[in-house]
Formats: structure tokens, sequence, C-alpha cells
């Protein structure tokens, strides 16, 4: 297809939805020929007018993950040749993921809107064919040739460096890690908690008992450097209907990474991860507890469960995989 002009409308360039889901694929379309612009939505209303007018000059809008007033939907729909709605998260609910009539309003109308809606797993894409929206499932990407495997030189046969547990994410799901603090305060041996994020405001570190831990503020330039220092890789979820629209980005950053990925069977999890072979799903306290004790007792385990893990991130969700899906959706859309 001969190059199209592409606008990608987003709400901030930190957030890890535009920067999976956008910002890593726009090379990829690049190389194929097409030109692509970004723009982020202004706070202003008068300023975001003003961008809206400038739609007609392209061939596709995509828009990630926002959910526009009614009014400012028209216009935008009005002047856009073609639409596409990508959507990673549960958006049509609240942070707690409770129903919630404005937020389904606004996904409901824009559903009906767009030409394409990008969802990132099967359960985002059945809320959006509840409201008619075309949809096309495209899996969250990760870029194994950024986060690769590094080899841990230190051996911890005799105790000495301990096995570091680790968690990255930011404050809108570390509340999550409190339910796993009792599980950890039981495992034996030398471990050490690391979790990098933007706050630890909510966590009850209490719990933890006389596991040490160490806070490492999350950045973009130091993410893959300090990820890679875990040994064993957790993500704790409660499953409600927020957890279940979560699209695996933490599982899939730790298996790239070759590291063992701990995750609760809630959503894409149970199709990312077959436990005991690329990774673990523990169901229950207990279970967590077994299969932390083991990962931490057993290098060996780490190893072919954390490899098995990278080869899945390579074969299933690489981005240059995932980045041929999306260039080719946006094409057929156009």
């Amino acid at each position: 297809m001969s190059g199209l002009k592409l606008l990608f409308l987003s709400t901030r360039a930190e957030r890890p939805s535009y920067r999976y889901r956008v910002d890593q694929m726009l090379p990829h379309f690049q190389r194929a020929g097409h030109q692509c612009d970004v723009r982020f939505f202004p706070r202003n209303i008068f300023s975001r007018l003003l961008l809206y007018r400038e739609l007609s000059s392209y061939d596709v809008v995509f828009i990630q993950k926002r959910l526009i007033a009614p009014m400012e939907l028209a216009l935008l729909r009005r002047w856009s040749k073609k639409l596409v709605f990508d959507v990673d998260d549960a958006i049509m609910f609240d942070g707690d993921g409770n129903p919630d009539g404005h937020r389904l309003r606004r996904f409901g109308a824009m559903m009906h809107s767009a030409d394409l809606v990008v969802c990132g797993n099967a359960y985002l894409a059945n809320q959006a064919a509840r409201f008619g929206g075309r949809t096309l499932i495209i899996p969250t990407a990760i870029d194994t040739n950024r986060f690769q495997p590094v080899p841990h030189e230190l051996s911890q046969a005799d105790g000495d460096t301990p096995v570091v547990i680790g968690w990255t994410g930011s404050r809108s799901t570390t509340r999550y890690l409190n339910t796993v603090f009792p599980v950890l305060s039981r495992i034996r041996g030398n471990v050490e908690l690391k979790i990098i994020s933007d706050a630890t405001d909510d966590l009850q570190f209490e719990a933890l008992g006389a596991i040490s831990h160490r806070f490492v503020p999350w950045s973009a330039e130091t993410e893959v450097a300090e990820t890679a220092e875990f040994d064993i890789g957790l993500m704790p979820l409660p499953d409600d209907n927020m957890t279940q629209g979560k699209c695996g980005c933490k599982a899939l950053q730790y298996m790239a990474l070759g590291i063992p990925a701990v995750c609760s069977p809630v959503g894409v999890n149970c199709d990312i991860i077959q436990h005991g072979r690329n990774g673990f799903l523990p169901k229950s306290p207990a279970e967590w507890q077994t299969v932390l004790q083991c990962l931490v007792d057993d290098r060996v385990l780490r190893t072919l469960v954390g490899r098995s893990g990278r080869h899945t991130a390579e074969a299933r969700y690489s981005l240059a995989s995932i980045a041929s899906q999306l260039v080719s959706a946006i094409e057929r859309a156009a």
C-alpha cells in the first residue's frame, strides 16, 4: 500500500500504554512507508478543538485509550477519514472494576464511532463487541532485543548473595503487592524484595516480617537494567473486571528477560503462561509460598523456567511480529 499519513493521539508520553502500544510501533510504520505524527490531547478544550480541525488531513486517526466527551467525539468523527481506537485496559469500569455509567456511555459511543477497535486481549474485545465495536485482538508486544536475559554471574550456592524477588509497575497497582507480603514473610533463605515503581505509599511493609526490601524509582532509561537484576518476578492480581482487562505486560517483561514469572491466574496471564513450564500461576497463598520457596531454593529451576518464558516471549509476543500485525490492520482500515 502506498504511504499513509497517520496521526496517533494519546494522553501522556510516560504512560505504559503509549510506550508499548504506540511509541515502540512507530519505526515499524515508518519502515512500511507511512508518515506518523504523534500528538497528545491538550488539557484546554479550545486547543483540542483546534487539533480536531487538523484531522481531515490524515488517512487514519489512531486514538490510544482516551474516552472522549460526546460533543468532542462527534467533531472528531466528522473530521476523521478513518478512526481507530486502541484499548489495553478495562477503561469502561472504574479503578476498582465496578460498573461506571459515565464511562460505559463514553465507551459505547466510541465503539459506535470507530472504524476499528484494536483490543489487547479477548476480554476487552468481548466488552467492545457488546457495544457494536468492530474488533481485532492484537496483544501488547515486548521488544525482545531490548529486554534480553542478563547472566547472573554470582552463585547463590553459599547463601551470601540474596535471591532477588522483584516487582515492577506504578502506583496504580502497587497495592496488589500487599496480598503476597505475608507469603514472602514465610520464605526461608537469603531473600531480598526489590520494588521498581513511582511510589510505595500504599504498601504495608510491616507484613514482610524479616524480609529485607529495596525501592528503586522507575525510569524509562533504567527499567530494563533494574528489572534484569530480579531472580523471580511477581505479578499478584485480584480477579475483577479491571484486572481481567490487563494485557500481561509485566509478565512479558519478566519472561523476555529470562526471569521466571509468578503471576495470579487472572485474565490474559492464563493465555501467556503454562503453569510449571514457562512460568507459574499459583491459586492460593499456600501455592504462592510453595512456588516461591521452590524457586528460591533451586537456581536450576529458575534458569529452566526463565529460558522457557524467554522462548514464549520471542515466539508469540515479540515486537517485530506484533508490530507487523498492527501495521497490516491499519492499512486494511485505511
